[in-house]
């Protein structure tokens, strides 16, 4: 069975009612007058009432004249109607398709997006509710295309981490196999090292993508928040340049917050980490703080800083601001998504600040127990 469109179908509702109203209309009018012309004319006729019982027809009363009145008065009923129909139609018609044309401008960007042209957009006009709908679809394409653009650069990043050592390891086990390089404990120490670097790289990718599922698992209890930057900031001391220091700033009492402590101490280990890996030499300062009703975190360092243009998504997955992707600072580029899903999950919030090249501040806030 054949569908009729919207706009057919608008266009026939209004026509209708317009119809039905104008019909009402014309009836009404030829009752009325019709009414107030038998009695005016009873009047004329017999100075009383004229009907039923008077012995007076309406027929008797009513000359050649009043007939030819009352057929010019029928036709101009039925003109004016017939005028009513057409205005009527041409006005139902222009509404229908000022309702339906910013429907067909979304369906035919819709079907743009669906062929891939996700740079389409409707143009919004008016504040009406099609004006709502063209905006929340705006926001919709960008969104997508913005999804799009982190999709190529999750296949970009994920081939370029995994072709460096999966490249390292061919050219090794084929040169051991043709008995060009030696198998010893030297070269078979560093295939480990290879297949450790890989085996990271998948487990980071499936942690981010349990942390982005909303699937990590808690256990959450009270600890000393001050007590876990201590324990990192020794752990990160094993991992800086030579003539880089490490120091923990606090307020000298346990800060405690309810959360699950191995998981806080990731995010700081990977804060931390990041700040070793950028900062050639200085410091890296560790800070916590009691601020209003939640605990502030900071790790700040003094190394290249962070353009501003790239401060905004230092958070999301796979983006780093050395495009280059230098080996010693690039790292996989998982491990502030992962943290910020961590904090996020607590009740918390990160932040990050920087001036290029004079260091740069990241960290994160958790809320405090609630006083008892």
């Amino acid at each position: 069975m054949r569908r009729h469109g919207l706009f057919f179908q608008t266009f026939l509702s209004m026509l209708a009612v317009s119809l039905t109203a104008i019909a009402a209309s014309a009836l009404l009018a030829r009752v009325v007058i019709d009414t107030a012309f038998t009695d005016y004319v009873s009047m004329l006729g017999g100075g009383g009432r004229m009907g039923p019982g008077s012995g007076v027809g309406r027929e008797a009363l009513i000359g050649s004249a009043e007939q030819t009145f009352l057929a010019g008065l029928d036709r101009a009923i039925l003109f004016g109607a017939l005028i009513a129909i057409v205005l009527a139609a041409v006005a139902a018609w222009l509404l229908a398709r000022r309702l339906t044309s910013p429907l067909r401008a979304l369906t035919v960007a819709s079907r743009a997006l669906a062929a891939g042209d996700l740079s389409h957009r409707v143009e919004v006009t008016g504040s009406d509710e099609a004006s709502e709908l063209a905006e929340a679809f705006n926001e919709m394409a960008a969104s997508l295309a913005e999804g799009e653009v982190l999709r190529q650069r999750l296949v970009s990043d994920v081939a370029h981490e995994l072709r460096n050592p999966v490249a390292v390891l061919r050219a090794q086990i084929e040169g051991m196999a043709d008995g060009v390089l030696p198998v010893d404990q030297s070269r078979l120490g560093s295939l480990v090292d290879d297949i450790g670097t890989l085996s990271r790289l998948v487990d980071d990718l499936q942690e981010l993508s349990i942390a982005e599922a909303g699937r990590l698992r808690y256990e959450r209890q009270p600890f000393d928040l001050a007590a876990v930057l201590r324990t990192e900031a020794d752990r990160a001391a094993m991992l800086v340049r030579p003539g880089v220091t490490t120091r923990v700033e606090g307020p000298g009492v346990p800060v405690i917050v309810d959360g699950d402590e191995f998981r806080v101490g990731q995010v700081v280990r990977n804060l931390l980490s990041n700040a070793a890996r950028h900062t050639r030499h200085g410091e890296i300062v560790l800070s916590v703080a009691v601020e209003g009703p939640a605990a502030r975190v900071a790790v700040s360092d003094t190394g290249e800083g962070i353009a501003a243009a790239d401060l905004p998504y230092i958070w999301e997955r796979f983006y780093r601001a050395d495009a280059a992707r230098a080996a010693e600072t690039g790292g996989a580029g998982v491990g502030l998504a992962i943290s910020r899903r961590i904090v996020e999950d607590h009740g918390g919030a990160v932040f990050a600040s920087s001036a290029p090249g004079s260091g740069s501040t990241v960290g994160f806030t958790l809320p405090l127990p609630a006083a008892s």
